[in-house]
C-alpha cells in the first residue's frame, strides 16, 4: 500500500507542470497550457493505465507493473507528440523541429524533464519496494 501511495503522489507531482503555459511562444499566438497533453487521447490513456497498473490487483504482478510503467512512459510520449504537432493545425501547417522549439516555453522543457524523472522514479521505487518486500 505504501508503494502505491508513493507512486501516486510522485505521478501527480509530475503532472503539475502541465498546468503552466507550455506553448505559444510568439506574439499573437495564444498561450496554451500543458493540459493539452493530458486531454490528448495518449495522455488520457496513460493516466488510466497508470491508475489501473498501480491500484488494481492482478494475479500476475508483472501485468500491474507493466501497465503502470506504460502510463508513466505514455505521459512522456504525449508531451513529445504535442511538442511536435500542436502548432501544425493552428499556426504553421507543417511539422518542424525548429518551429516546435521556437514555440515552446521553458516550462515545457521543465515538465518534460520532470516526466522523464517520473519514469525513472517509477522503476526505482518499484525495484526498491519489491526488494524490501522480498527480504522481509
Amino acid at each position: 500500500m505504501k508503494k502505491k501511495i508513493i507512486l501516486s503522489i510522485a505521478f501527480i507531482i509530475s503532472l503539475l507542470p502541465m498546468f503552466l503555459n507550455q506553448y505559444g511562444g510568439l506574439k499573437g499566438v495564444q498561450e496554451i497550457t500543458g493540459l493539452i497533453n493530458l486531454l490528448d487521447p495518449i495522455g488520457m490513456v496513460s493516466v488510466i493505465l497508470f491508475a489501473v497498473g498501480v491500484w488494481f490487483p492482478f494475479k500476475e504482478q508483472v501485468v500491474g507493473k507493466s501497465l503502470g510503467a506504460l502510463g508513466t512512459i505514455g505521459i512522456v510520449v504525449s508531451e513529445i507528440y504535442k511538442f511536435f504537432t500542436w502548432h501544425v493545425m493552428n499556426i504553421t501547417g507543417e511539422v518542424s523541429i525548429h518551429k516546435s522549439i521556437r514555440f515552446a516555453f521553458p516550462e515545457f522543457y521543465i515538465g518534460l524533464i520532470i516526466s522523464i524523472l517520473m519514469v525513472v522514479t517509477y522503476f526505482v521505487i518499484d525495484k526498491k519496494v519489491s526488494a524490501t518486500s522480498v527480504s522481509n
